[in-house]
């Protein structure tokens, strides 16, 4: 029975050892899309000036890579005498990503909130990120981190350039075992600890 039981764990561990070596990060194929809530955000009340969120079809990557999650513009008739404001005015950036090997997808939401002041000749807007700047799902055998936000504030109104929100998340990809070598792995820990236990019974008999 003993044999039996260390051969056994010997195979299991040549097998484990013997497995290929899993797909390099950096190739995992993967899909993804932002959407924002709302596409608008707009001044308080009576103000008419607000700021336009744009959206990101689905695009592909493979490993690592920045994503812009949205630009944003800015546009107000309000004069520094009577600007227009923003107080906690609230959004969400949902980042929808799918795995290409196994076909599975999810949804990780951003929220942030935007404060200050903007009229036609000026912009005074700040950000502050409320949910998790972190997030971690795993799709398949691959495990996908967004992190990194970022937020760069708007111009003034109709200025060429364009302000962006959560403007850098970093996707890291890593490979995640298969069951199978979980199993391997498991067995031969097993046996390793049990071939060890009868060496050192051997010695003090001895």
């Amino acid at each position: 029975m003993k044999r039996s039981t260390l051969t056994f764990g010997g195979l299991a561990l040549a097998l484990l050892f013997a497995l290929p070596p899993s797909a390099r990060a950096e190739h995992i194929p993967w899909m993804y899309n932002w959407s924002r809530s709302p596409s608008e955000i707009h001044a308080d009340a009576p103000g008419t000036g607000f700021i336009r969120l744009t959206d990101e079809s689905l695009k592909h990557a493979v490993g690592d890579s920045d994503v812009v999650a949205t630009n944003m513009r800015t546009f107000s008739t309000a004069t520094p005498s009577n600007p227009d404001h923003f107080t906690a005015k609230p959004y969400t950036l949902s980042l929808f990503l799918l795995d290409v090997d196994s076909g599975k997808s999810a949804t990780l939401s951003f929220t942030g909130q935007i404060d200050g002041d903007l009229g036609a000749n000026f912009s005074r807007l700040k950000n502050t990120f409320t949910g998790p700047p972190t997030q971690s799902i795993v799709l398949g055998n691959h495990v996908y981190t967004a992190s990194n936000l970022t937020f760069t504030p708007p111009g003034v109104p109709g200025a060429a350039n364009a302000g962006s929100i959560s403007a850098h998340a970093t996707i890291s990809v890593e490979q995640v075992p298969e069951p199978s070598t979980w199993l391997l792995s498991a067995l031969g820990a097993v046996s390793l600890g049990a071939f060890r236990r009868r060496h050192r019974r051997a010695r003090a008999a001895t």
